[in-house]
Parts: structure tokens; sequence; C-alpha cells
């Protein structure tokens, strides 16, 4: 039994075991200075967010202002349309051939409807 499988334990008696304490740094992030990197990033972070809040707004109100014009011009456009439609009505009556034989008659005069025209 040369070869033994028991334990072999070696030992060296120039090593020492060194038991240096390790000293932790605790850091409070309430107490952590920011970098001049960090204060810039959020000075153009906060502008930026401020002038897209703005422009968000103000192109919110433009809109607003855009539709409410247009909202004007269509009902300037409908009513025109109603005038124009209205005054077609009254043109087509004053012109009609029986409006005119009726005048005629309370004038004493006749009317040959071979000698009246209609020009539109």
């Amino acid at each position: 039994m040369a070869d033994s499988s028991a334990r072999r334990i070696e030992f060296e008696p120039n090593r020492q075991v060194k038991s240096e304490k390790v000293r932790r740094i605790v850091i409070n992030p309430r107490q952590v200075r920011w970098t001049g990197l960090e204060r810039t990033l959020v000075v153009i972070g906060s502008a930026v967010t401020l002038g897209m809040m703005t422009f968000l707004v103000s192109s919110s109100i433009s809109a607003t202002s855009a539709q409410y014009n247009l909202s004007n011009v269509e009902q300037s456009i409908n009513k025109k349309q109603n005038e124009i439609t209205s005054l077609n009505q009254e043109i087509g009556e004053l012109t009609s051939n029986s409006r005119l034989k009726r005048i005629a008659r309370s004038k004493g005069l006749t009317l040959n409807d071979k000698n009246i025209r209609t020009i539109r």
C-alpha cells in the first residue's frame, strides 16, 4: 500500500494567513455630489423638454384657431350659397311665362308666345 487513499495534508510553515480588514466605503445617495456633465445634461434635458412643451401648446392653439377660422368660412360659404339659391329661385319666378302673361293682362296687353324670348 504505497499509495494510500488517505488525505494528504501539506503544511507550509512559511505561509501566514493575512487577515487584513477591508475598509468599505458606504455611499449615501443623498450626499453624493453631481458631476458637471450630469448637471449639464439635466439642464439641457429640462430646456429641451420645456421647449417641446411650449411648442406643443403653441401648435395646439394654432390648430384650434385654424379650426375656428375654417368653421367661420364654411358658415359664410353656406350663407352665400343659400342666398344664391334664393336669388336663382326668385329669378325663375320673375321670368316665368305665366307671370309675364298675368302682368300683360292686368295692363290690358296681349302677349304672343312667338314674340317672347327668354335669355338666360
